[in-house]
């Protein structure tokens, strides 16, 4: 499939005018469209993605362009009015620090968000994950999820997702520094249980990472990257290619069959690249994946010679490869039925 044929929209679905944005999403199987160009998807790096309830707002991140760490993240809102998308805005309690891209509890009242900045009282420099609440009077301080979610304190812990009884799906490297699994922690009478790690078929023997988990925890998003781009070092299915020394994170998808996940997903449908795939979130109403793509032309070898024209309309463009949020109907993917 070009990546032509991935930006270009299908024909989108009739709604009133009173409808959530995402109903408005193109729908077909042609493949990933490229959500909201030159207003949310920019020439700049952009990560994430989610809809508030009533799909009047979008929240993601937006990212400095730069190869060293620690980056500055900063965490966004769009608003839906008129039919368009507002001019990005950064949310009152970001702008600081590296803030990663954002999940909402099922009721839209909770932000969970993994940010570097150091809570009251720590020392240790890492990656935890917070929450904020929002009020009539909108969003209110930050706080970090206490342990055992963000524990040990020199261990990082990141990309958590929710259900909707309270149920936290997570990232961490607490049994192997560097080596990234995912968890699950109940909720129970308000407090967070001791955090269990998701078994096989879900983590594996390489780094799985950033899991969106949906309302009723039966279809579970999440990455996974190997340790370089050799065969026998990343899960079957990751694409990589010349010009890409290091393994990229691709999108998996797994379904609970009689309470337990079934074998995981690559999937499909032009989703995955020999970039970098991150971020999945599915909207409110469960019919649209959102994800964040670093495709661009720039493969080595590249299709074709470049001209100069080509290079600069390229490398000031949104397919630039700095990271831009996509969308494909989950009906396109295929992921119903178990192979």
């Amino acid at each position: 499939m070009s990546l032509l044929a991935l930006v270009v929209a299908n024909p989108t679905r009739a709604a009133g005018p009173e409808s959530p944005s995402y109903e408005l999403l193109p729908m077909g199987t042609a493949g990933p469209h490229l959500f909201a160009e030159g207003m949310i998807s920019t020439p700049d790096a952009e990560a994430g993605g989610v809809f508030s309830p009533d799909g009047r707002e979008f929240y993601f991140a937006k990212f400095n362009p730069t190869t060293t760490f620690p980056r500055i993240g900063l965490l966004c809102v769009s608003r839906w009015q008129n039919g368009k998308w507002t001019t990005p805005e950064v949310l009152p309690f970001s702008g600081k620090y590296l803030d990663f891209p954002p999940r909402l509890s099922t009721d839209g009242k909770t932000m969970y968000f993994t940010s570097s900045r150091v809570p009251p009282g720590m020392k240790a420099h890492v990656l935890r994950i917070w929450k904020v609440e929002k009020t009539k009077e909108g969003w209110g301080e930050p706080e970090p999820l206490p342990a055992p979610i963000n524990a040990p304190e020199d261990h990082w812990n990141w990309g958590a997702s929710v259900t909707k009884d309270g149920t936290l799906y997570f990232t961490s490297d607490r049994e192997e520094a560097g080596r990234a699994k995912i968890y699950r922690s109940r909720m129970v009478n308000g407090s967070y249980q001791d955090p269990e790690k998701v078994p096989e078929p879900v983590n594996s023997k390489f780094n799985d990472y950033d899991p969106f988990i949906n309302a009723d925890e039966t279809i579970l998003f999440f990455v996974s990257a190997g340790d370089d781009a050799g065969a026998g070092h990343h899960r079957d299915g990751t694409l990589f290619t010349g010009g890409y020394p290091y393994a990229r994170g691709d999108i998996y998808v797994s379904r609970k069959v009689d309470g337990k996940w079934a074998e995981a997903r690559h999937l499909e449908r032009g989703v995955n690249t020999v970039a970098d795939e991150d971020f999945p979130a599915l909207t409110p109403d469960g019919k649209q994946l959102v994800f964040t793509s670093e495709r661009s032309l720039f493969t080595v070898p590249v299709a074709h010679k470049l001209t100069m024209d080509e290079l600069e309309r390229e490398l000031h463009g949104p397919l630039n490869g700095q990271g831009n949020i996509y969308t494909i109907p989950v009906e396109a993917l295929d992921i119903k039925k178990e192979k």
